[in-house]
């Protein structure tokens, strides 16, 4: 996938709520395609944390349709981790194209909540970061204002209430 990704930073909600760490809204993130259009994705900022306290913080695609989320086999280095230990898979996206890759787990950070997140090292550099279900779905109420361009975490822990407003 072509692009460049810009434009993201984390707001507590404030539409009639107190701001609190246990919920936080993230704007869509903003992509410039090769044919010159703008497209605007579900996106969230994590921060994954690699050996010796080296890591990286970086915009995601929010894929609720991804079981496990994905990163660049380039982010090894920068995080200092192994992929030796991780299983070889197979990937396929919606598009039905296959990508290579190992499995492993790191430790991230979103929105001050620390999670372990089992992911996918992808070989294929031109793969964005995604965000998948595992690890980060459980933990939180996730909403999407599509009209607004926007994405709210509730941490389902603190937050049950107003989660179980919504349905």
């Amino acid at each position: 996938m072509a692009g460049c990704v810009v434009g993201n930073r984390a707001a507590g909600i404030d539409r009639g709520l107190p701001p609190m760490t246990s919920r936080f809204a993230f704007p869509y993130g903003i992509r410039f395609q090769e044919d010159g259009k703008i497209d605007v994705f579900p996106a969230v900022e994590i921060s994954v944390i690699g050996r010796g306290g080296r890591g990286i913080r970086a915009t995601f695609h929010i894929d609720s349709g991804a079981t496990t989320s994905v990163l660049p086999l380039s982010d090894v280095d920068t995080l200092g981790v192994s992929v030796r230990r991780g299983k070889r898979v197979l990937v396929r996206g919606i598009g039905g194209d296959a990508y290579s890759g190992y499995t492993g787990i790191v430790a991230a950070e979103l929105g001050g909540i620390k999670l372990r997140l089992p992911v996918i090292f992808i070989e294929d550099v031109a793969v964005p970061r995604i965000l998948g279900r595992e690890g980060v779905f459980p933990r939180f109420g996730i909403a999407f204002d599509e009209s607004r361009r926007r994405t709210a975490f509730l941490d389902s822990r603190k937050e049950r209430q107003i989660i179980n407003a919504l349905f």
